[in-house]
């Protein structure tokens, strides 16, 4: 299952496997998925596996989904490990600004920081692609 935040000359695509836990029925354990990121601009292709959290892709979510609604704000998706950081602000046009970090391994190794724009069209696809990945995997638990 995958989503994909695309604009001017610019993809990431997250693609979720698996749970990392599948038994544990822990908030703390049982929302690490396995994933696996690919990104494409100019000059740079950087794939690498990661894990993502349930919690962590239901906030991009949600935030996706009241910025889409209001036409102001941001949505950021902020890896608990420090993998990825992608951060969208809308302006008052309907373009999305977006700033992203990718860092592989987590903490201190190679790291590529970039932005780009996108059309606020492409909201309703990210966040109907992210909500069937969240009806596969909900989150699990409470903190």
């Amino acid at each position: 299952m995958n989503f994909y935040i695309i604009g001017e000359n610019t993809k990431i695509g997250i693609e979720v496997f698996t749970q990392s836990y599948p038994e544990s029925i822990d908030y703390w354990d049982g929302n690490w998925l396995n994933a696996k990121i690919e990104c494409e601009i100019p000059g740079f292709l950087a794939k690498f596996s990661f894990q993502l959290r349930t919690d962590e892709i239901k906030d991009f979510a949600d935030q996706l989904t009241a910025m889409d609604q209001s036409r102001e704000g941001k949505a950021a998706l902020y890896n608990l490990d420090g993998y990825i950081e992608i951060e969208g602000m809308i302006d008052g046009l309907g373009d999305i600004q977006w700033t992203a970090a990718l860092c592989y391994p987590a903490g201190n190794g190679a790291s590529l920081k970039f932005e780009f724009r996108s059309d606020q069209n492409s909201l309703n696809r990210l966040i109907k692609e992210i909500d069937e990945i969240l009806a596969v995997f909900p989150v699990v638990g409470t903190p």
